[in-house]
């Protein structure tokens, strides 16, 4: 008989964060830093909203389910847009009952958009299956490189020859894995925002918590989790940055940017295998580049995650709006009553991509 409670994240005390970690690692799919105690507490320690339901059975904790939910309704991933893992913690092959756990929580919808698929339910409103691209270090960077030349990712030979010219015309070229430097944080905030408004993507760092949760991110620095900012310098000037962090076993690639300066040398590619071949000789055996299509993922990608996005419903007014909420858009989308609302739709849409490129 399982018995399932709800606390704060801020309420998980040491011996509970015992006991995640010892789950986490027995169980490999885990692996990635989202599912890190530490990236929960956090968030939580940014936003009051995050909870934890614990599962227990004969007294024994056997699942932590940690979400998000501002109106104690809908379950959100913890961190929001910026979760590229959700799921339960909990040792590796057990099923579990989300029926259940929703009722306990009194949560009527649960949102995920990166659920492990080893972990989707049996019923999910309006199901996406992906998956999240891995870079496999784990026979060592050069390993991974005779593997990437095996399978003719030429992108990856591209990038090593834009680094050897890099060399050539500008300057050596320096990588600081764990950067401390304030300056270096705040420049890849600002080019990330900057990045945002170029593609017209809402600026993320600007809501708020968000620089505040990084911040937090930054300063752990364990075994088990750290957050990451690394930094690539020609002299004292910054040629790429990235802020991500990691596991024991796992690098996850979260905000990278670059001098727009070096633009023609592709600093972006140079920094991901200088990060690469870094982390590898940390011992970490993978680089998780996160669900997306980004155009060089494919390169350097040899393995992935199935991922799946959806939401469960579970019986209240709440779900019947957001089923009859759905039911309007598939209309809007697909009927042909609705094509020339469709065909402005598009002109529009069209029209607001020209003025951000003037």
């Amino acid at each position: 008989m399982s018995r399932i409670t709800t606390i704060s994240a801020r309420e998980l005390d040491d011996t509970l964060v015992a006991r995640w970690r010892e789950m986490q690692r027995q169980n490999p799919e885990l692996a990635n830093p989202y599912f890190c105690v530490d990236y929960v507490q956090a968030v939580a320690a940014v936003r009051d909203d995050v909870r934890v339901a614990v599962t227990e059975e004969d007294d024994r904790i056997v699942g932590f389910f940690p979400y998000q939910s501002a109106d104690g309704v809908v379950a959100k991933p913890v961190g929001g847009r910026l979760s590229d893992y959700q799921g339960i913690i909990g040792e590796p092959g057990r099923r579990w009952d989300h029926a259940a756990i929703l009722d306990a929580c009194k949560l009527r919808i649960w949102d995920f958009d990166h659920l492990l698929a080893s972990q989707a339910p049996d019923e999910i409103h309006r199901r996406i299956d992906d998956a999240s691209p891995i870079m496999d270090l784990s026979g060592g960077f050069e390993g991974y490189l005779a593997e990437r030349k095996r399978a003719k990712a030429r992108r990856i030979n591209q990038f090593r020859r834009k680094e050897r010219k890099f060399e050539r015309e500008i300057g050596k070229l320096e990588v600081e894995l764990y950067s401390r430097d304030e300056a270096a944080f705040r420049q890849v905030v600002e080019w990330k925002n900057a990045q945002c408004r170029r593609t017209g993507v809402p600026e993320f760092l600007t809501w708020g918590w968000t620089e505040a949760m990084l911040r937090e991110i930054w300063q752990r620095d364990s075994a088990e989790f750290a957050g990451m900012l690394t930094v690539v310098r020609v002299d004292d000037e910054i040629v790429a940055a990235h802020f991500g962090m990691r596991s024991r076993d796992v690098c996850h690639w979260w905000f990278p940017t670059y001098n727009h300066r070096f633009g023609k040398y592709s600093p972006g590619g140079i920094m991901l295998l200088k990060l690469a071949e870094a982390v590898a000789a940390e011992g970490i055996g993978q680089i998780d580049l996160g669900k997306g299509d980004d155009a060089y993922k494919p390169s350097f990608a040899n393995g992935k995650v199935a991922l799946v996005e959806g939401s469960v419903l579970r019986p209240s007014l709440a779900a019947s709006k957001r089923r009859l909420a759905t039911s309007m858009r598939s209309f809007l989308k697909e009927s042909p009553v609705t094509e020339p609302l469709r065909g402005a739709y598009r002109r529009l849409k069209a029209l607001k991509r020209l003025s951000q490129k003037r």
